[in-house]
């Protein structure tokens, strides 16, 4: 299926309502950090950052 004007109307205004975390890391920060994803069975890094900032905000505010 083509990508349409519609479509990308849909995606642009669906991302308005979210932010954005950027950071940069060290290479070798990377690799371990791609290694315990991966060992833990993540599906992608995005979700081991999410989690790993959820557990972590819990462990904070509880």
């Amino acid at each position: 299926m083509a990508y349409n004007e519609k479509q990308k109307e849909y995606t642009m205004k669906y991302l308005e309502k979210l932010k954005e975390i950027r950071f940069r890391v060290k290479p070798e920060e990377y690799e371990q950090y791609e290694q315990a994803a991966k060992i833990a069975g993540y599906p992608s890094m995005r979700q081991f950052y999410l989690d790993a900032l959820q557990e972590k905000t819990e462990k904070i505010l509880n």
